[in-house]
């Protein structure tokens, strides 16, 4: 067993690249020698701006030598009736070295076949990589792509070298106009210009030796060190922000921190524009006192500069954060002189989507859908909710957003506005988190009309996309339409808001230009899917998820409550035979689709009329089960009526000879599924063994 290190080096490679290629990397490395049955064992990533390296452990030398047995044509076809070898037995047993003697048969499901045993050449390891890893390299997939020499190679960016290791060994295989070998780089213009791996073992130490920190995690340990040691120093502490840590420790390769300044006079600005103005523009962290939430008049820089002159390479970050800092000061007073409330006006000249609609036809459709959010949950803020709606998308016209310099604070922009503008806290709150979530794992709206504002913002973009036909398919989703119904559901879920989806959807179609679109249908069944996928991801067993949906689907609380209800009542004895009669009765409806209510008058067999009857019997306490949304007890019900539904199949002929009898038991079962439809329908259900 030997390790293995491949090394891809690289100009600058932008920092959300690194994570997804390099575990693709790995795949596809253990993919190919897994093919050759070369066994792997650990992997390590590592990543900067400039590589992608894989080291994998316990590789073995490579595949031995095997005997193998291999089937060939039936015997009949190889074989005459006096036993001598056809051409079809000389040509099988030929094409693997091998003579018409050497042949044997064996029995087999298909009949009796002739068989011959050869011993396979052995694979070494080298071999495999040489073979496959010019192509797993190319293959390697990116956002975007670029081909840089006359071979046509295309990758993230050029690539400039390449290491190959297995052991002490290199590994030579052509890419494009390079060739692989053992020699890495440091940082960019240092000196030597490169330096040998003499062993994948030594990989981190080496680059380590010539200034750069190969490991993702410990730079991002690196970073977050110097970070709250440099802020403590001014009696501070850095603002959290993952992402941002995340991000510098994708574009350095040895991280140098800078502790900077700016002029107070700018602490007037609105905390998160002050923040987000030194993230996006500068990739710097904004610092907080040590004790309290209020901003300090210094920040964090970290450069890739190892040994700079510290001092004129802050002077330039200061420069820079003063202008960025001077532009956000400049466009806040300007809309807060303006006002969101005249900006509602100009919306009208603003389109939305071609053939959707100005962003004020958008606000009046969420308008419309947050009235009726708001009849559903009783105690709500309505004239808040409103309002919240009406100017929820007038920040985007302003100048902090319209110019492009801060698109990141669209919606919170708003809400510090409002506030900032005498509009009320609930108000302002709403406006602020109605974009929430903006990505999976993203938090949820913290208020009960931020949280409605952003359904009916996203309800109301997944419709207009579709209508536009910008349907998601396979991997092309261009408006977000899938992320945006998992964030719709994941609100109504986390609150359990009484919501009903169908209604709601005709409501916001009905609102569009093109409302009649032939893509319309479609909606439904997308959030459909996207519920299913939820509840996989909440650990609801799918089949659990399609009876409960079958019923209940437009209504995704109601879903959730009876999945955890189903979920809990799968376990017990009695439900795999409740479940097996209503596949039984599942199967008997098929084909019948009309039903009518039962007339006891034509139930000649005892059974079927204590069916009847004991149906019946349930109905009222069922009926007050599901308003209390107790479907645990809604389940206990249900399970009553199991040992007179086994035994009416036992008793009861159904397709009796008589018309008007059969029909009368065809109508009995449908309205015992009718009773349990009410609850979910657990012919869906799959029983072990099916």
């Amino acid at each position: 067993m030997k390790q293995l290190l491949l090394e891809i080096g690289t100009e600058e490679i932008p920092a959300s690249f690194l994570k997804p290629a390099l575990l693709d990397l790995e795949r596809r490395v253990r993919a190919a020698l897994a093919e050759s049955d070369i066994p792997a064992g650990p992997a390590e990533l590592f990543s900067t701006p400039r590589r992608l390296a894989l080291r994998l452990s316990d590789v073995a030398n490579g595949k031995p030598a095997q005997i193998v047995e291999l089937q060939g044509p039936p015997r009949k076809a190889a074989f005459d009736t006096q036993g001598n070898p056809t051409k079809t037995a000389v040509g099988f047993s030929a094409a693997h070295g091998k003579t018409p003697t050497d042949l044997y048969f064996k029995q087999t499901p298909r009949g009796e076949y002739v068989f011959l045993k050869k011993q396979t050449d052995p694979v070494p390891t080298t071999k495999v990589l040489q073979e496959r890893l010019p192509g797993i390299i190319s293959a390697l997939p990116f956002p975007k792509n670029m081909r840089w020499d006359a071979s046509g190679l295309r990758f993230a960016r050029p690539i400039r070298w390449l290491v190959c290791l297995f052991g002490p060994d290199a590994v030579e295989f052509p890419l494009g106009e390079l060739r692989s070998g053992a020699d890495s780089r440091g940082l960019r213009n240092s000196e030597p210009h490169s330096f040998r791996i003499t062993a994948p073992a030594e990989y981190a130490a080496a680059l380590e030796a010539h200034g750069v920190i190969a490991s993702h995690d410990t730079r991002r340990q690196t970073i977050a060190e110097e970070l709250s040691r440099l802020a403590a120093t001014v009696e501070g502490r850095p603002v959290d922000d993952e992402e941002l840590l995340d991000e510098t420790t994708d574009i350095t390769e040895s991280p140098e921190l800078l502790l900077c300044s700016f002029s107070p006079d700018y602490l007037g600005l609105p905390a998160e524009v002050l923040i987000t103005a030194l993230k996006k523009h500068q990739r710097c962290f904004s610092i907080r006192k040590a004790d309290s939430d209020e901003l300090l008049p210094r920040f964090v820089a970290v450069t890739n500069t190892p040994g700079c002159d510290r001092a004129a390479v802050a002077g330039w970050y200061e420069k820079a954060a003063e202008s960025r800092l001077r532009d956000a000061r400049f466009f806040v007073e300007a809309d807060l002189k303006h006002g969101l409330e005249a900006l509602v006006e100009d919306e009208k000249q603003v389109t939305w989507i071609e053939g959707m609609g100005t962003y004020f036809d958008k606000s009046e459709r969420l308008r419309r859908l947050c009235g009726i959010l708001a009849a559903w949950v009783p105690g709500l803020d309505a004239a808040g909710l409103d309002r919240a709606a009406r100017l929820c998308k007038t920040d985007l016209l302003t100048n902090m957003v319209r110019e492009k310099e801060f698109t990141s604070l669209q919606g919170r922009i708003g809400g510090i506005y409002a506030r900032s503008l005498g509009e009320p806290p609930a108000v302002a709150d709403a406006i602020a988190e109605h974009y929430l979530p903006r990505f999976i794992g993203d938090k949820l709206p913290a208020t009960l009309n931020g949280a409605l504002l952003a359904i009916a913002d996203k309800l109301d973009n997944i419709v207009g996309t579709f209508l536009n036909g910008k349907i998601p398919t396979g991997s092309e989703d261009p408006f977000a339409a899938r992320r945006q119904a998992s964030g719709l559901l994941a609100i109504i879920l986390e609150r359990r808001l009484p919501m009903n989806l169908e209604g709601l959807i005709e409501t916001a179609v009905s609102r569009f230009p093109n409302s009649k679109s032939e893509y319309s249908d479609q909606i439904p069944g997308f959030f459909r899917d996207r519920l299913s996928a939820l509840l996989a991801e909440q650990g609801i067993r799918y089949d659990v998820a399609l009876a409960v949906m079958e019923t209940s689907w437009d209504e995704p609380t109601q879903a959730m409550l009876r999945a955890a209800a189903l979920t809990a009542y799968r376990s017990q004895p009695e439900f795999e035979k409740l479940a097996v009669g209503q596949k039984r009765v599942a199967n008997i409806l098929k084909s019948e689709t009309a039903s009518v209510v039962p007339v006891k008058e034509l139930m000649s067999e005892p059974t079927e009329r204590e069916l009847w009857e004991q149906s019946n019997a349930i109905v009222p306490e069922l009926s007050v089960a599901l308003k209390a949304q107790d479907y645990q007890q809604a389940f206990r019900l249900l399970l009553s009526l199991r040992p007179t539904i086994d035994k009416f199949f036992d008793d009861v002929l159904v397709m009796d000879k008589d018309p008007n009898v059969r029909s009368n038991r065809l109508n009995l079962l449908h309205y015992v599924r009718s009773i349990f439809r009410t609850v979910a329908d657990l012919s869906k259900i799959v029983i072990e063994g099916e």
